[in-house]
């Protein structure tokens, strides 16, 4: 379930970034400073106890002596501690099972299961244990998502870097990649590197995953506040801004709600999101002419992140408004026709819109681009079921 990948070692000009967790929500300044975003906390009651970023890490007294046996065998004692710390990981995640549940690391070494960050949060727990330095990145290879009442979750993929502690640098040279070991889910040779993410932007993660879990359980309170943490941990998240304006306007204060809407979209480089879901807000409040100047703005937004469009294209079509779905899904495949899920997207709007030609061409690039085995294979039998019949079982 897991893969070891050794990244190649690049010797160039090294460049650090850092995040810093901040006490306030300030806005992103191209040069000037913004005006922060004042939140109001009184809907949402005393803040409840939130878990902290070391009790996430945190495992058992078994579970550590398990995994303190396994790094102390003599007979491992010639590997690098970084290759045994894989080793164990590679051992206990045999049988582990891909849920979409942001487990702790004890819950997912307890439960054999869990989301890529989970698998994260476990590599990191074992990682900090055995003192070995790990790193975190971002790509778009693998998007998750699911829908569940009201809301479509789109799950980034993260992986995980073990690093090997005995490299050391050559005197004079910096590197921009160390060598070490990848740990990741569903490994697959177009994976592409979207970036480097920090510490608490991996944390500001782990709280949004679980606020979603608290707004499907309509407990507002407990999301708003989940919120706060992982804005606290990567200020002006456009995904974290996103969630937050819909937990006011859940909760009855439409106004801060749209104030949120506009300060994200004022104030962050991703607005796909943040726009598609104010245009929804201003629609379902009759603004209807507001609401269209939103529209032709997301329509006419160069946001080069093709997952972005096709989320917009999923909610579009679960709107049922297949006209902007087929527009928004037709973007993802102009930035990136080798992704199957917009072509996918298309398949769908074209079908449902009557056009069973296109809809059967589009479902050929998915099938076409589509790695895993179990895609393929449902993909091929709504190919079949659509080029028999022409018509029948939406695809």
């Amino acid at each position: 379930m897991i893969s070891m990948r050794i990244p190649s070692l690049v010797v160039v000009l090294l460049m650090i970034i850092s995040l810093s967790a901040c006490g306030s929500i300030p806005a992103d300044g191209g040069g000037g400073q913004a005006p922060a975003l004042t939140l109001d906390s009184h809907l949402f009651g005393e803040r409840p106890s939130i878990i902290s970023t070391a009790a996430v890490h945190e495992l058992s007294e078994d579970q550590r002596l398990a995994f303190r046996r396994f790094l102390d065998n003599p007979d491992r004692q010639e590997e690098p501690t970084h290759r045994r710390v894989f080793a164990y990981l590679e051992a206990i995640t045999s049988n582990f099972s891909y849920v979409g549940e942001t487990y702790t690391a004890s819950e997912a070494l307890e439960d054999s299961a869990g989301n890529c960050l989970a698998l994260a949060i476990l590599t990191t727990a074992l990682a900090r244990l055995a003192d070995i330095e790990v790193g975190y990145q971002l790509t778009d290879s693998f998007p998750v998502f699911e829908s569940t009442g009201s809301l479509i979750k789109r799950g980034l993929h993260v992986r995980t870097i073990l690093y090997d502690p005995t490299w050391v640098a050559a005197e004079g040279f910096l590197v921009l990649s160390r060598p070490g070991i990848r740990i990741d889910y569903f490994p697959s040779d177009s994976d592409r590197f979207i970036s480097n993410t920090t510490e608490s932007e991996y944390f500001a993660m782990y709280y949004r995953n679980i606020a979603v879990n608290a707004i499907e359980a309509k407990d507002l309170p407990k999301a708003y506040w989940l919120l706060l943490e992982s804005l606290e941990l990567s200020p002006n998240n456009p995904d974290s801004l996103n969630m937050l304006a819909i937990v006011y306007d859940r909760a009855g204060d439409t106004r801060k709600s749209e104030e949120i809407y506009k300060f994200g979209i004022q104030n962050s480089t991703r607005q796909v999101a943040l726009l598609r879901n104010y245009g929804i807000f201003l629609r379902r409040q009759v603004r209807h002419a507001e609401a269209d100047i939103v529209e032709r703005r997301l329509a006419d937004l160069d946001d080069p992140n093709p997952f972005d469009w096709i989320v917009a294209g999923q909610e579009a079509y679960k709107d049922g408004d297949f006209r902007r779905a087929k527009r928004f899904f037709k973007k993802s495949t102009e930035l990136a026709p080798y992704l199957h899920e917009g072509h996918f997207g298309l398949a769908k709007t074209y079908f449902r819109i009557g056009n069973l030609k296109v809809a059967e061409q589009e479902l050929v690039q998915a099938l076409n681009y589509a790695n895993r085995s179990s895609t393929r294979a449902r993909y091929e039998a709504k190919l079949a079921a659509l080029s028999e019949s022409r018509a029948g079982t939406s695809p």
